[in-house]
Parts: structure tokens; C-alpha cells; sequence
């Protein structure tokens, strides 16, 4: 089956010719999330086309305000950045991405978690107040997956044990850590999608000394 113009996994001179004369083609109204989806299919391939991918996250950042695509282009946008390395600029995206979402609530990303995960890991102390704000507003309702609910709960362990609010932090590492060890998401045709499974090793481990220490 051959790939969709709008997916291709290459970014040579002939590919970007052949999409970009497709895209003109296009009807306008979807020429946003054809821009996207390659953006994100590209980011999907490999760090070496990060930079395509941000570049036509930016067509659709600067060129369709008004698209659904829109915040999902600024979350992924950070997502790039952040792999690059270039910290400052992905919290800036996903601050941006957080306040459209607040904006147009019916659109969703995980920028808020993928944030959230960010600040706690990297101990960003300078964010902690407004990443459990986030958690709050974003992370109160019942999760689908045990792996979200495992990273708004490890979030906030990391947090509040940074902080000094030990109990706090111990209580939320429990929880965290109950989900890390489900073996099941519940879905009965797909079990597996979900679960933590063996990653996060490290966050495991000092989640595991956080719910230890009270």
C-alpha cells in the first residue's frame, strides 16, 4: 500500500516539491492538518528530521491560527525542542499550547502533562507552583491509561518531596507507583496499551524512596 503524500517518512528536495505542490492542491480547509501530520510523522521518524518537522509545525502555528490543528502544532513544537535540548523554548510552547487549550477546551494534547513530567524530573524549582496548578486543573479527572495517571501522580511526588511536603510526596508516590505496577489498561481487546510497563526505571526508583521516606 503506498504512503500518503501527506506521511512521508523522507524529507528530501523531491519530497518536499511533491508535497508542498499536493498541499497547494489541497482543499484549504485541510491543508493545516495535512502540514501537521507530516510535521508529526516526520518527528515520528527520527531526531534527524526534528527540524523539518518544527519548521512545518511553524506553517501551521503561523499560517492557521484558527485551525483545530493549532495547539496540537504548538505541543508538538515543544516536543521538538525539548529533544533537541532546548529547554526554555519547549516550556514556552507548551505554556502557549496550555493557554489555547484554555482557550478552545474541546481540543486536547498532552502539553500540560508532558510539562508537568518536565518541571518534576528536571527539578525546575522556578515552575513547581505553577506545574501543581496544572496538575489541578488538568490532571483531576479519571485517567484512561495507568501510565497518565502514573505520571500526574510521580509529577507531583517529585514535586511536593522537592518542596519539603513530605507527606504529601509519599502519599502521591504510593499512588504513582500502583499504577506503575498494573499490568493491564482494562481494555479487553488491547490490555497492554497503557501500562508502564518497564520504563521509567529511574523515576520508579526514586519514586519507590519517596513512599519510603514517611
Amino acid at each position: 500500500m503506498a504512503t500518503e503524500w501527506f506521511r512521508k517518512t523522507t524529507w528530501s528536495e523531491e519530497d518536499q516539491t511533491d508535497f508542498w505542490q499536493r498541499l497547494a492542491r489541497a482543499r484549504a480547509h485541510n491543508r493545516a492538518q495535512y502540514i501537521f501530520i507530516q510535521g508529526h510523522t516526520l518527528m515520528e521518524t527520527g531526531s534527524q528530521y526534528w527540524r523539518a518537522a518544527t519548521s512545518l509545525f511553524d506553517h501551521v502555528i503561523e499560517g492557521y491560527p484558527d485551525s483545530i490543528n493549532f495547539v496540537q502544532a504548538l505541543s508538538a513544537k515543544a516536543d521538538c525542542l525539548l529533544g533537541s535540548g532546548d529547554v526554555d523554548r519547549a516550556i514556552y510552547y507548551y505554556d502557549r499550547a496550555i493557554e489555547q487549550m484554555r482557550i478552545t477546551p474541546n481540543i486536547k494534547t498532552w502539553a500540560w502533562l508532558d510539562l508537568a513530567w518536565l518541571v518534576a524530573a528536571r527539578r525546575l524549582s522556578r515552575e513547581y507552583e505553577k506545574t501543581l496548578g496544572l496538575l489541578d486543573e488538568f490532571g483531576a479527572a479519571p485517567q484512561p491509561f495507568p501510565v497518565v495517571a502514573f505520571r500526574i501522580h510521580g509529577s507531583r511526588a517529585l514535586i511536593q518531596s522537592a518542596r519539603g511536603l513530605t507527606d504529601l510526596g509519599a502519599q502521591a508516590a504510593r499512588i504513582a507507583l500502583g499504577f506503575a505496577d498494573m499490568e493491564s489498561s482494562g481494555l479487553r481487546y488491547h490490555p497492554k496499551i497503557g501500562v508502564v510497563g518497564t520504563r521509567y526505571e529511574d523515576i520508579r526508583a526514586q519514586l519507590t524512596a519517596i513512599a519510603l521516606s514517611k
